[in-house]
Parts: C-alpha cells; sequence; structure tokens
C-alpha cells in the first residue's frame, strides 16, 4: 500500500511540473553504450557518421553519414542520410540525400539493422560545469539532505515524516507545485551528498534558472526547483532505477522499524501508515520500477545477458518478463531474411527484416503483455561455418532493431534441442520463465519450415523442411507461417510427414503371421531390416532369452567370422543372424551353412520403414549419448539396395516382425511420441 501511495504521488509530481517545463537541450544517446551522448543543439545541423566520437570503424559507414537536426518545439529531429549505404528509423530505410523525422520514441540506426540510438530532450543544461554549475549542483545537494538525515539519525526522523504529511494535507496544491521532476536518464551517476543539520533555509528554497548559453545555442527558461525534490541529469536509465529501488527499500526498512517501535496490541493491530520522504518523479522508468519492487507482477531483466549450456545459447534482453503467453518465433525466414536474396546470408550483415508489419505486431505483442521468444535453429555453429560470437553479435543487433524485449534460444548442434525436438521449449519452461505456468491455449509459434510444396503461392519454392510445424505440434500450441500472421494472408496448403509417431501402437502383436516365434528343432533365422529398425532388440532381448546364439557384424567385423561363428554356433544350438541383409547375396551365405547341416532356415523381415528407422536412429542420439550416429547417407545407400526376399531363395518359412516398442520410462514414451525429423 505504501508503495502504490508514493507511485501515485510521484506521478502527480511530475505532472505538475512537467507542465513549467522547457527543453534546454537534445543528446543522441548510444543504446549499445559505446560513446558518450552527443549533443544536437536547437535548429543546428550536426553531421554523424565512422569517427572517434561515435567509435564506428565500419568502413560501409561514411565519415559523414547522416545530418541531425534537432527542433526543441517540437520535440523530434529530422534526419537526413548523406552516406551512400542504407540508415533507418524504426525498420524503415531512409535514401541517400532523403530526410526523415525521429521522434523521442523513434530509433536511429546508423547503418541499416546497426549501431542504435534514440535521442533525449533534457530539461538540464548538459554543458560542462562552471562556477555556477558547481554552486546548483550544491544546491541540489543541499536538496536531498532528508535522505542523509534518514540515515544518521533515522529515529528522530519519523516526527518530521508526519509533520511533512499533515502540511501536504493542509495545502496539496502548494506542496506539489514545489516538487520538480527531470527524465529518467538525467539522474547524476555518482552525486556526493551534502550532511547538515537538518534545518532548510527558507529563502533558497527556490532558484530560478535563467537564460545560459550552450555549445553557442540560446535556451531561454524559467523553472521553479524545490530544493527538497530536484535532481540533476544522469549518464544513463539504469542508475536512477538502482537509486530509486534502493530509497524505496530505505523507506520501507524505517516504516518496519517505526512499527515495531510502537506495536500494536490485540485490541488495536491496525496502524496507520508513516508518511515517507519526498521521493522523485520516476518519470518513464516507473513502471520499471513498480516492477523491480512489486511481488504481484514479474521482474523485468535489468540489462542484455547471454548464458550458455552445452549446444544451446540464450540470449535475454533488457526487460524481458516472464509471462503466462508466449509469442514465439523462429529466426531465418521468419523475422529477418537475407539482403542479398540468397538462401545462406554471405556475411554477419546480410540481413533485414522480413516485413514492415513485424514491428508493430512485435510491439503489440509486447503491449498486451506477452514474453516475445525466438527458437533458431543454427547447425553451422557445430560445422564451423557460423563464429558464436559473430552470431551473438547479429542477434543483438535484430533485437535491437525490432526495438521489444526478446529472449533468444540458439541451438547449435544436433539432439535434444534442436527443432523439431523440445528441448528449447523445456528449457524456456522450466528455466526461463522465472517459476511462471505457461498458458498454451494463449501462446502460439510462428515459422517458416511449414511442409509447403511448391507453388504454394505463386513462383514459391517448397519449404526446405517441416521442423517448425512439427515444432508447434510437438509443444502443442497454434501454429501460423509468417505470411499468415504478419500479413493476415489465408493459411497455404501443406504435407505432413509420412511417418507420424503419435500413431505407432504398443500392443500390436509381434508377428504378422500365425508363425511360431521359437522353432521346435535347430535352426537358422536371418533377420532383414533396416538399420534401426529393431533387429538387435529383437535379436537380444527376444531370441536370445530363448536359446538362440547371436551372430552380429558389427560385433564380430566381417561377414566371413559371421559365416564362420554360425556354423560353429549350429553344432549345439539355433542362431540368429543379427545384420541388416538387404540384399540376396548376403542372405545366401547363411542359407548355405544351414543346408550344411541340414537345418531349416527361417528369414525374419521387419516391417519398419525407412522413414521409421530415421526417427528410431534420432530417439537413440537424443536419449543416448554414448549411441554411435548412423549418416543421413547410409540411409539412402541401405534404401536402394534392398532386395525382397523369396521363398525361392531357400527359406522354409518367410515371417513378417512388427515393431512393438518398449519403455522403461513413460517420459521416455513421452519423448518416442514426438516428431524427431524435420521433414
Amino acid at each position: 500500500m505504501l508503495y502504490h501511495l508514493l507511485r501515485l504521488r510521484l506521478c502527480q509530481c511530475y505532472q505538475a511540473d512537467n507542465s513549467i517545463m522547457e527543453i534546454r537541450s537534445c543528446q543522441l544517446i548510444c543504446l549499445q553504450k559505446s560513446h558518450g551522448a552527443i549533443l544536437l543543439p536547437d535548429g543546428t545541423p550536426i553531421t554523424i557518421g565512422r569517427s572517434p566520437e561515435t567509435r564506428i570503424i565500419d568502413p560501409r559507414c561514411s565519415r559523414n553519414q547522416v545530418q541531425l537536426t534537432a527542433d526543441y518545439k517540437n520535440y523530434k529531429v529530422k534526419v537526413k542520410q548523406l552516406g551512400a549505404n542504407n540508415s533507418s528509423i524504426d525498420g524503415i530505410d531512409i535514401l541517400q540525400n532523403e530526410e526523415a523525422d525521429m521522434g523521442k520514441d523513434s530509433i536511429l540506426f546508423i547503418l541499416s539493422g546497426q549501431f542504435p540510438h534514440r535521442v533525449n530532450f533534457n530539461t538540464e543544461n548538459p554543458s560542462k560545469p562552471d562556477s555556477n554549475a558547481q554552486k546548483k549542483s550544491s544546491d541540489v545537494t543541499e536538496k536531498n539532505v532528508s535522505s542523509v538525515k534518514e540515515k544518521v539519525n533515522p529515529a528522530s526522523d519519523v516526527s518530521e515524516k508526519k509533520f511533512s504529511s499533515a502540511k501536504e494535507k493542509d495545502n496539496p496544491s502548494k506542496s506539489s507545485s514545489k516538487r520538480h521532476s527531470t527524465d529518467v536518464s538525467d539522474y547524476p551517476k555518482n552525486k556526493k551528498l551534502k550532511t547538515s543539520n537538518g534545518n532548510f533555509n527558507k529563502d533558497d528554497a527556490d532558484k530560478k534558472i535563467k537564460t545560459e548559453k550552450n555549445h553557442n545555442v540560446k535556451v531561454k527558461t524559467e523553472v521553479q526547483i524545490s530544493k527538497s525534490d530536484a535532481f540533476k541529469s544522469s549518464k544513463d536509465e539504469d542508475e536512477h532505477e538502482k537509486v530509486v529501488t534502493a530509497k524505496l527499500e530505505f523507506i520501507k526498512e524505517q516504516v518496519m522499524k517505526q512499527k515495531s517501535s510502537t506495536a500494536p496490541t490485540q485490541n488495536n493491530k491496525k496502524e496507520k501508515p508513516t508518511s515517507s520522504p519526498a521521493l522523485p518523479s520516476l518519470g518513464k522508468s516507473s513502471s520499471a520500477t513498480v516492477g523491480k519492487t512489486s511481488s504481484s507482477s514479474p521482474t523485468p531483466a535489468n540489462e542484455n545477458t547471454w548464458t550458455n549450456h552445452e549446444h544451446l545459447y540464450v540470449f535475454t534482453s533488457k526487460g524481458v518478463k516472464p509471462s503466462t503467453k508466449i509469442a514465439a518465433f523462429d529466426l531465418d525466414g521468419t523475422i529477418i531474411l537475407t539482403k542479398s536474396g540468397r538462401t545462406f546470408p554471405l556475411d554477419n550483415n546480410d540481413w533485414k527484416i522480413i516485413f514492415p508489419d513485424v514491428f508493430n505486431e512485435l510491439k503489440k505483442l509486447n503491449q498486451d503483455k506477452y514474453k516475445i521468444v525466438i527458437f533458431t535453429n543454427q547447425l553451422g555453429v557445430s560445422k564451423g561455418k557460423t563464429k558464436i560470437d559473430e552470431l551473438k553479435a547479429k542477434i543483438e543487433n535484430v533485437v535491437a532493431k525490432l526495438q521489444v524485449p526478446v529472449q533468444v534460444f540458439i541451438a547449435t548442434h544436433d539432439g535434444k534441442y534442436r527443432k523439431p525436438s523440445c528441448g528449447m521449449w523445456e528449457k524456456l519452461k522450466n528455466d526461463y520463465n522465472g517459476g511462471i505456468k505457461i498458458d498454451r491455449k494463449e501462446s502460439f509459434y510462428v515459422g517458416d519450415a511449414a511442409g509447403r510444396p511448391a507453388n504454394w503461392a505463386p513462383k514459391k519454392k517448397k519449404d526446405f523442411s517441416s521442423s517448425d510445424r512439427l515444432f508447434a505440434l510437438n509443444i502443442d500450441m497454434a501454429f501460423k507461417t509468417p505470411e499468415e500472421y504478419f500479413q493476415k494472408q489465408k493459411p497455404a496448403p501443406f504435407i505432413m510427414p509420412a511417418f507420424d509417431p503419435r500413431n505407432i501402437a504398443s500392443k500390436d502383436p509381434l508377428l504378422s503371421s500365425k508363425s511360431k516365434l521359437v522353432a521346435d528343432e535347430k535352426e537358422v533365422v536371418v533377420l532383414v531390416g533396416f538399420p534401426a529398425s529393431g533387429k538387435s532388440f529383437f535379436a537380444n532381448e527376444v531370441m536370445k532369452p530363448k536359446g538362440y546364439v547371436v551372430v552380429n557384424r558389427d560385433t564380430l567385423g566381417t561377414w566371413q567370422k559371421c559365416v564362420k561363428a554360425v556354423t560353429q554356433s549350429l553344432v549345439n544350438s539355433s542362431v540368429v543372424v543379427d545384420n541388416t541383409n538387404l540384399s540376396k547375396d548376403e542372405r545366401a551365405r547363411y542359407v548355405e551353412c544351414a543346408k550344411k547341416v541340414q537345418v531349416p532356415c527361417r528369414c525374419f523381415v521387419f516391417t519398419t520403414t525407412i522413414e521409421h528407422c530415421r526417427h528410431n536412429e534420432k530417439f537413440r542420439q537424443i536419449t543416448d549419448e554414448s549411441h554411435a550416429k548412423i549418416n543421413e547417407m547410409i540411409f539412402n545407400k541401405v534404401k536402394s539396395k534392398f532386395q525382397e526376399p523369396s521363398m525361392s531363395e531357400g527359406f522354409s518359412e518367410i515371417v513378417q516382425v512388427n515393431f512393438v516398442p518398449k519403455f522403461s520410462s513413460s517420459s521416455l514414451e513421452s519423448k518416442y511420441r514426438k516428431f524427431l525429423l524435420e521433414k
């Protein structure tokens, strides 16, 4: 309750003082904090570009890239592009020798997509301090003496707080008129407070700031500044937030001490809140401060951060808040695409925002309290084609251009984090949303890998995969393509993968026919199936316990050793040959072994399709780090090599074996029934 009363009072002060303030200066602020603020005098053209002042060294940026002319009266800056390469405002490119206006909420990119800046209209002169400025600084220091008094003698200050509160109630208009507020970015970074005996000189309570000269530009203004509440300009907003937060915490401590010193009795537990010392208006940062101190609302990130896990990088931009509503997007082909028009970027700067609609749509989502998240596969990092530091810089530039808080998850390798696997989503849900449960019905995912065929729109190529659509299915969220979401186009046709893991039955019979699993006499069983079709599991978990000797080429090394092992084992027991045995020639070797000792030879053909086998292989990669990966080229090779077995090869029987999965836990079964392949 105390906090909300403070906040309401501060807002009233800000509104009261804002009506009498006039602009004294305008500054160009670098959002990446790579250089100091640059003064923009009223009506005077200032040229910005590649220079020591901006610390821009990119050769694509001209030394005279843009010309900026501040208009104090209308709170805007006229931007004229002078350089050959485009600059942009709010994601919209400016052409050479063209002009555009930027307001106080606009973002100027010195080069399109790079070097973001904003303008800050101040009511205080940012020029170097002279003797008068030092005097004013001393005055403002005295104005903040109440804060020091609290620390020196907080107990004695309680009565003064109550007295001050009573005076304000008697004459609220007078109290309000003596408060003064400046922009958040104008709070001093390293202010040393001057202590006193706690008594103010009433004759010096108000000062008039008159006409001053700043960089040869005269700006006339008269501003009433109250000693008890005035604050000087600062270098950045973060320091202001820290100071304000510290003040609020200190006030709370003093209130709690006061309450404890006058503890209520059992019959009178309610106590009126002790009034608190006056605080400066929080301006634009008030809502952010509320987020940081209020237990009822999520805390926003106070700075850009990078964290990395094995094969996963996470970027959290300043201002990101946990939320029950997630607006998730792919990156390449959804938020950005290459400037060059190529499928893969030429360099780290070869990108642009895909549609102009992206900016407004994301701003609306942010206003509607959605958390904006990007999930992107970046396999080029693991292959050495992309440097992670360059990718990080690119991500930061993209997020800066979007002008909204964004959290980005980057999967750099194959495995559990790569879409359509759910690893990145699980990481967000479990570790990166502040413990807040996500409402999937209110959330959605947008991506361009949607399984659309060729010519889904005139002259459009087919999608390279279905990974985004399948990712949305896996995490049970609504899905749209970029064209459907940003441009409101009708849903395009798409093709689902041939294999759907959700339809695998775990209660089907193992054998398709009524054939016996185990023969009454000694025999040779030749297994036929693609890699990852379930042969080894069947041989070791089903046949071996029933007395069959398992012969496997992966273990022995050559087919000659396999033939020898079959011949030796047939002396005492039946044998099962656990190889792919896809061709007639491979199978003939073991049929011949059976004939030599005059025992029957059956052929067990696994019905697992090549797409199903690829799914099984991906599942093994995700769940077993020690598993040796089967290359995709091998699947393509064995598919062309397969020859359907026939009785003419000398088999006594051909039996079809169904894939019936067995799981050691429900979590493994849940993972298995997700789409793991990208197409």
